[in-house]
């Protein structure tokens, strides 16, 4: 049974409902009828008119992807993961809103918050989710980090199995030592923590990321390499998000490689 056989189906039913609740305050069966017959002609309207609404809006997305020479319609693309093209939509939406606005003489162009998509991702996991974090751990002593920090911990309660391994950079200065031991301290009593000095890791090995198994995988790059001392508030340059299977995979054997050469923090 498809969605407009099912809909029409409730809309039926609301009715009918509707039509014995007013019998039988009323008592009068045409008076019931009616009571019936008005509430599914209001439905009718609204959903006649969610309907033309939505195909407009549809047809205008359409004409503006096709105006921008875009190589996909995105309003109507079913088999894009649903989270990617939330982003993919996102940006569209600003290149229109641009577009306009050059049409005009002036254009505002706003911050791009990378750091607020990295570190908002892990929200995707769901009760159940097998979760790796890898990361240097830089910025948990900024604002930003004590609320990320506080959403690993709600996702533990709720269910989600999160392993954080934290990275020793090869030119991390006492000071940024300490406070990553003091960061681990703080979250081993909710995560599994573990540790590894960045020179046991594989050359050229992406970290800094936080793989969802077999659901994604989100890689930051940073503005300066790997290793340097970027001090106390790190700047995400760039985020990379994966849902593809050869990704998955990937970003999973970068999880298991780096956990087997990593140690335990008690």
């Amino acid at each position: 049974m498809n969605k407009e056989w099912l809909w029409w189906l409730g809309e039926f039913g609301l009715a009918a409902v509707v039509a014995v609740v007013a019998g039988f305050v009323t008592k009068d069966i045409p008076i019931s009828v009616l009571y019936g017959l008005f509430v599914g002609t209001v439905f009718f309207v609204l959903r006649q008119n969610s309907r033309v609404a939505s195909q407009f809006h549809r047809e205008v997305s359409e004409w503006e992807d096709k105006a921008m020479n875009f190589p996909v319609a995105l309003s109507h693309r079913e088999d894009i993961d649903p989270y990617l093209m939330k982003f993919a939509r996102s940006t569209r939406d600003e290149a229109v809103r641009l577009a306009k606005e050059a049409a005009d003489g002036e254009v505002i162009l706003k911050a791009r918050p990378m750091f607020h998509f990295a570190a908002n991702f892990i929200k995707v996991a769901k009760p159940g989710d097998k979760v790796v974090a890898i990361s240097y751990g830089q910025f948990w002593d900024t604002p930003q980090g004590e609320m990320y920090r506080q959403t690993n911990f709600d996702l533990v309660e709720k269910g989600v199995d999160i392993t954080r391994v934290f990275v020793e950079g090869t030119t991390a200065t006492p000071e940024e030592k300490k406070h990553l031991v003091q960061e681990m301290d703080r979250q081993k009593e909710h995560l599994k923590i573990r540790w590894i000095k960045e020179s046991r890791l594989p050359p050229d090995m992406q970290v800094d990321g936080v793989i969802i198994y077999d659901r994604y995988s989100a890689f930051t790059n940073f503005a300066k390499p790997r290793g340097t001392s970027r001090g106390r508030i790190t700047e995400v340059d760039e985020l990379k998000i994966c849902a593809r299977r050869d990704g998955l995979e990937k970003a999973k054997e970068i999880a298991e490689t780096i956990i087997r050469l990593s140690e335990e923090y008690k």
